[in-house]
């Protein structure tokens, strides 16, 4: 099913589940020191763009699946929305070297920083990132051996001058001498036996006058010196399955997409495509993401100011140690993996036989570029109650989650009042954005039968207890393709102004039933509920998918525009305060400061 937003990425049901629950990696995620506070402490201003959080890794996690690490700088704003590092247009450059090199999957990516950085690295930076005493400098040494203990590494790139620092750095922690503009000449042999290291310049610098030939240059000498290393010792660096490697001869400068497999199920596939697809707005607290025929820092679209929420859900208590823009430090496993692979296929329309329908011919507006990503949230194997939802907000777009806006955020107090906290999944009638778009096109689409039959199928293969409803095209649906003997409750539209008038008819139809729950049955109240960490995928924010709607489709005049939306923080986090530093934290800084 390869077109011009898939082709080279594999396939959109191939992804990244997260962390191995069972290795240390997320545990040492948590551990993260307090990268806001550290650098206000130091300069007294912030030097972090800490709002859409870090972003810690791309590529394999698994055990023995590394052989080429790669170590950046920072990422930037389509990092931020994708919670990986390199997917945006430094990410593209260098997939193209590690094709370029037979590399097409035992790598991984890392950075000197995991939160991006204001201005350039200069002042106070180099002193956190690299000074032994810092705490920047001692999580990033034990990521890196981590990477070491767990993998057969042979080849390091440290990509532009940070980069190469923290190589070196890292080798000096391990006894050997380097110097970061002759990496491929340090003790490299420190950190393994068969390790080598290498410097290229930040493919970034291209953006200056006159750069490029200089970057060309840069990259054939390194891939010379893989190529001589190769040579004195063959079988060093193996090429991937499937994969070929080039002469340096002929290397170019270009870019290559990202792989589905190195995100997370459900990321809308116009992150990764190899440029960058998003900017920052409104002073750090929004982010706009343009699919195919919206550009860099366009201002024509234009959104409606979200209310201030100047504080979270009164449900939202963050654990301990918690920091409302990063994933959850205390219970740093509970994240979604994804789901089955046959049922990620399916949803993708990837199962023989059931593809979805081309839905721009069947007149929705959604832009394809953007894919087919949020369709399901929650559970899918036997859950006592399967939500088939019309779409209600666009913060699917940016969770690759369904129903984890407003709605889905009351959907889950709801559930809780039904006696159901886990025990559910969620499923849309359509995997694409078609809010706003006309009546008659959206049936067109859901009525389709290539849409029916997959519904269908993953109603037949989740085998819920009970179905139930939200929207008139679900309810449609649900009433023509629900398995055989399941009842059927539908909700009523969502109301905002009375939501448990609304829903008690079906409350009380639930409590009728009987199925399997995992909680006391109580009144619904009308309020909602922060969706659960359990439900969203690894390195979603605290702050995501709380506070009601966080995203909006752009306008552009008084028509909506599929080209453009907005993912805003809100107005409560964004207005936070630096968490204070530990005591070993403050300690380190104290002796940075004394001891320059």
């Amino acid at each position: 099913m390869a077109d011009e937003f898939t082709d080279g990425r594999g396939n959109p049901w191939e992804f990244d589940p997260g962390p191995p629950k069972n290795r240390r990696w997320a545990r040492l995620f948590a551990t993260t020191p307090n990268y806001r506070a550290l650098g206000v402490a130091m300069s007294g201003e912030e030097e972090f763009r800490w709002h859409f959080g870090p972003m810690f890794y791309r590529g394999r996690l698994q055990d023995n699946a590394v052989r080429v690490l790669v170590i950046g700088q920072e990422g930037a704003q389509d990092e931020s929305l994708s919670h990986r590092s390199f997917t945006g247009g430094t990410g593209g450059r260098m997939q193209f070297v590690l094709n370029h090199l037979g590399v097409t999957h035992s790598y991984l990516f890392l950075n000197t920083f995991v939160y991006p950085i204001f201005s350039q690295y200069n002042g106070l930076l180099p002193k956190l990132a690299q000074d032994p005493r810092s705490p920047i400098a001692r999580h990033r040494g034990e990521l890196l051996d981590y990477v070491l203990d767990r993998n057969d590494i042979r080849l390091v790139i440290a990509v532009g001058d940070a980069a190469k620092e923290s190589v070196a750095t890292w080798i000096q922690k391990h006894g050997g001498s380097a110097d970061p503009d002759k990496l491929h000449e340090s003790d490299s042999h420190r950190l393994g036996a068969q390790v080598k290291a290498l410097g290229v310049l930040h493919p970034g610098g291209a953006s200056k006058g006159g750069a490029v030939a200089g970057i060309i240059a840069d990259f054939k000498r390194a891939i010379r010196q893989v190529e001589q290393w190769e040579t004195d010792a063959p079988g060093w660096l193996p090429v991937d399955s499937g994969a070929t490697r080039k002469p340096a001869s002929s290397y170019t400068y270009s870019s290559a997409p990202i792989p589905f497999r190195d995100f997370a199920y459900g990321t809308n596939w116009r992150l990764g495509r190899g440029s960058t697809s998003s900017n920052r707005k409104d002073n750090q607290v929004s982010i706009q993401l343009f699919a195919k025929g919206g550009k860099y820092g366009d201002t024509s679209a234009t959104y409606v100011t979200p209310p201030a929420s100047t504080s979270p859900d009164s449900t939202y208590v963050p654990a301990p140690g918690d920091l409302p823009y990063e994933p959850a430090r205390t219970t740093y496993l509970d994240f979604d993996p994804g789901p089955s692979k046959t049922m990620a296929r399916l949803l993708q329309g990837g199962s023989a036989g059931r593809p979805w329908p081309d839905f721009a011919s069947l007149g929705l507006r959604a832009n394809p570029s953007l894919g087919r990503g949020p369709g399901y949230r929650g559970r899918l194997a036997h859950p006592s109650i399967l939500v088939l939802a019309d779409q209600e907000s666009q913060d699917d777009l940016f969770t690759g989650r369904a129903l984890t806006g407003n709605v889905g955020q009351h959907l889950q107090a709801f559930l809780r009042s039904a006696g159901v906290t886990k025990r559910y999944a969620m499923v849309r009638t359509l995997p694409v954005d078609s809010m706003g778009d006309p009546i008659a096109a959206v049936t067109q689409a859901v009525d389709h039968p290539a849409t029916r039959s997959i519904l269908r199928e993953v109603m037949r293969q989740a085998q819920p207890e009970v179905v139930v409803t939200l929207g008139q095209h679900a309810e449609r649906v649900a009433a023509d393709e629900a398995p055989p003997g399941t009842p059927v409750v539908n909700l009523a539209a969502f109301d905002p102004t009375l939501p448990a008038n609304g829903w008690q008819a079906g409350l009380d139809a639930l409590e009728a039933l009987t199925f399997p729950r995992d909680a006391p049955t109580t009144p619904y109240q009308g309020g909602r509920e922060p969706i659960p960490r359990g439900d969203l995928p690894f390195g979603t924010l605290r702050w995501q998918a709380t506070t009601g709607d966080r995203a909006q489709r752009g306008k552009i005049g008084s028509a909506s525009t599929p080209n453009y939306f907005k993912l805003r923080m809100p107005a409560w986090a964004a207005n936070s305060s630096p968490t204070p530093l530990t005591s070993a934290e403050a300690a380190a800084i104290a002796a940075l400061k004394a001891n320059p």
